[in-house]
């Protein structure tokens, strides 16, 4: 009973990281690292290394945190397809002169799965979670006398995966960079998810190592355009994006993207679309954003966050 209670557990973990990939078959542990927790930057189809001017600088680029002046706050829920839940809180206040330091928690959860043998007797239920604990630094003109404007950042990063009451830790480490040759434009560089990997009993799964660079252009205060680029090192998996934002108001912004790089001939079209609103009142910000995922299903981000 508990050998065929260990292959059903390892079947259904193995669908659920095919399905976090992104519908293309991982070759890492961890796929739910690559899901962007900003309503704002998914509308932006996840173009948001080279501005990263939120809190979710902790997602995108840690060493964007060092534009901060005031604190600010964050939450996002997904509800993403096959019943999965996930979700972000994160906060980050600037130091003064000493940086500006972030925290953020993301988790993804699966309940009431069920598990059955190879002869699909039902052996009961099981919970499978993932958590993600972030620590972010970043100092703002880091090495003046080596290259004026130039921002760095990093991040210490606790996961946590749990399957039916079997549970894997590891530490991850993000290193980042923004350099802004321009008033107007914006670079930024990442290297994510270093990590020795994540080991469920005897199998270690490393994580998606990600090698990021992004672009952000401000053509005028109302409109900007970024643009990125993503390796998945580990997984040979590359990913291209393009993303805009404009403001017709100052309470109300306009976003919309298209990555590329996902398997359209199996999934459709619209996969790598993406559309999505923003709204500014005083200090506090409601953003929308819908991504569609072909075959799989269509996702709504919704997040709030507040400076102070």
């Amino acid at each position: 009973m508990k050998k065929i209670s260990r292959l059903s557990g390892v079947l259904i973990t193995c669908l659920l990281a095919c399905s976090l990939a992104f519908a293309a078959p991982g070759k890492t542990g961890g796929q739910f690292l690559k899901i962007n927790p900003s309503a704002r930057a998914s509308a932006m189809a996840g173009a948001f290394a080279g501005l990263a001017d939120d809190i979710f600088a902790l997602y995108s680029n840690p060493a964007g945190l060092a534009q901060f002046q005031k604190a600010e706050l964050a939450t996002t829920y997904l509800r993403y397809f096959g019943d999965i839940n996930f979700g972000f809180i994160g906060y980050a206040s600037s130091l003064h002169d000493k940086g500006v330091i972030g925290f953020g928690y993301t988790y993804l959860l699966v309940d009431k799965i069920e598990k059955r043998g190879i002869d699909e007797t039902l052996l009961g239920e099981f919970n499978a979670k993932d958590t993600d604990l972030a620590l972010s630094y970043a100092y703002k003109n880091a090495v003046p006398s080596v290259l004026e404007g130039l921002d760095l950042g990093g991040s210490v990063k606790i996961i946590n995966s749990e399957i039916d009451q079997t549970i894997a830790y590891t530490v991850a480490l993000d290193a980042a960079a923004l350099y802004r040759p321009a008033k107007n434009l914006s670079l930024g560089l990442a290297v994510q998810n270093m990590s020795p990997g994540i080991k469920f009993k005897e199998v270690t799964d490393p994580l998606p190592l990600d090698l990021k660079f992004g672009v952000s252009f401000l053509p005028s205060q109302e409109l900007c355009i970024n643009g990125e680029i993503d390796e998945y090192i580990i997984d040979n998996k590359f990913y291209a994006a393009l993303g805009m934002e404009y403001w017709l108001v100052k309470q109300l912004a306009l976003r919309a993207g298209y990555r590329f790089g996902y398997d359209t001939a199996s999934l459709g079209s619209s996969v790598g679309l993406s559309a999505g609103l923003g709204f500014r009142i005083w200090s506090v910000g409601l953003d929308y954003a819908f991504v569609p995922f072909g075959d799989l299903g269509d996702t709504h981000r919704i997040t709030f966050t507040a400076k102070f």
